[in-house]
């Protein structure tokens, strides 16, 4: 029984992106609203806001015109299925630049928590600048490509 709820999960999921492409593909607005839009979702999305995501998109939108249909559907890239690599990516990432705690006991981890956290910090951003701006070329690519495929016929 858990399987088949587990497969529906899966399934669900991957519909889920799939209207979110596809309200992507069908947004109003200029090519460089939609991407600027796709990319904000997934920068929120990719950085590990936990659930703030929303908000944050909502108080961007006040300061910067984009697409908010299309920051809703890149905001998608951070789903239960991917938030546990993309924080894996984020420690990783953010070890390039700050020297992570050698040699820690179990029953220290505790007091090196703030330095973990900056670890993870640095590497989000890091992590979400990169998928921003790389969902935005894509976005923008592929949308330009539709609008001009639209008009032709």
């Amino acid at each position: 029984m858990k399987k088949k709820r587990t497969k529906n999960s899966i399934l669900l999921l991957f519909r889920k992106i799939r209207l979110a492409i596809i309200k992507i593909y069908r947004a109003k607005g200029s090519p460089s609203e939609i991407a600027l839009g796709a990319a904000i979702g997934a920068f929120w999305g990719v950085f590990p806001t936990f659930g703030l995501s929303t908000p944050l998109i909502f108080i961007l939108y006040r300061f910067i015109r984009f697409n908010i249909i299309t920051a809703f559907a890149g905001a998608l890239v951070s789903n239960p299925l991917t938030s546990p690599f993309l924080l894996f990516f984020s420690y990783k990432i953010g070890s390039l630049f700050i020297t992570p705690p050698k040699n820690i006991r179990m029953e220290d981890w505790a007091k090196h928590l703030n330095e973990f956290g900056i670890i993870m910090l640095v590497g989000s951003i890091v992590l979400s600048t990169v998928v921003a701006i790389a969902v935005y070329f894509i976005v923008i690519y592929f949308v330009n490509r539709e609008k001009t495929q639209t008009k032709t016929y």
